[in-house]
């Protein structure tokens, strides 16, 4: 082999990698509060009144399935972006509270991700059974099976832990670690008492203020994200190791 070609080969491979930590820094800062959002809008837009019958979801859907469309589809950013979302608060909170971080930061996360089973079920089976002029008896049979299977009171219960506790702690790690305003950890704290106070009357107001709160509340790591040095937030690129041939 050419000496010319061993020369460019150690060439390419001791050069660095292009330094790509801001730009993962400043995407994850923007992901941070938009899951918390998004089920906000969801909730918010979702025609019938969360934990009513699901004979009632059914009419409410069949009524605004336009508005319940709104609803599914914001659902499905919130599922899409909940764990990028959960990795940026944990990249803001790991080194100043490494085992909090561990624990409550990843718990939220993988609670938020069990949240996506049950209730999106039942509300996309109603939006299908109205959008295709279904029996609606049939699909509230198949509804209130799938929301009773074993399988799914399973699959919930971490979703349920966390938006009753889970929310709490990681709002109490946020106001230890003062990564952003205090204030901002208060809106987390503050996010379940507000989702289960506001309820009866208030018809989705709670959960929607609710997850508006928590979208508050992750956005602690975007203030985190954006203050800190490429260096505070990964190690750089090193070059690969040279190529023999």
């Amino acid at each position: 082999m050419s000496t010319s070609y061993m020369a460019e080969a150690s060439t390419h491979a001791d050069a660095p990698p292009r330094d790509l930590r801001g730009f993962w820094r400043v995407l994850l800062a923007v992901v941070a509060p938009i899951p918390g959002l998004a089920l906000a809008l969801s909730n918010g837009f979702n025609p019938s009144e969360l934990g009513g019958s699901t004979r009632q979801t059914f009419e409410d859907f069949a009524a605004h399935p336009e508005q319940g469309s709104l609803s599914l589809w914001f659902g499905a950013v919130f599922a899409i972006l909940a764990v990028p979302s959960g990795v940026a608060m944990m990249m803001a909170t790991r080194r100043v509270a490494p085992r909090l971080s561990t624990f409550v930061v990843g718990f939220v996360t993988f609670g938020f991700c069990a949240g996506v089973t049950a209730p999106n079920v039942v509300n996309l089976i109603a939006l299908v059974t109205a959008e295709h002029d279904l029996d609606p008896s049939v699909g509230i049979t198949i509804a209130d099976e799938l929301f009773n299977s074993a399988f799914t009171n399973v699959a919930i219960l971490p979703f349920f832990l966390t938006i009753t506790i889970g929310r709490v702690l990681l709002g109490i790690v946020l106001w230890r670690v003062r990564i952003a305003p205090r204030w901002m950890a208060a809106a987390m704290i503050l996010a379940s008492p507000v989702e289960f106070i506001l309820v009866g009357p208030f018809g989705n107001v709670g959960p929607t203020l609710a997850y508006g709160l928590t979208a508050i509340g992750f956005a602690s790591a975007s203030v985190a994200l954006l203050r800190m040095s490429n260096d505070e937030f990964d190690v750089r690129p090193v070059a690969r190791e040279s190529v023999t041939v």
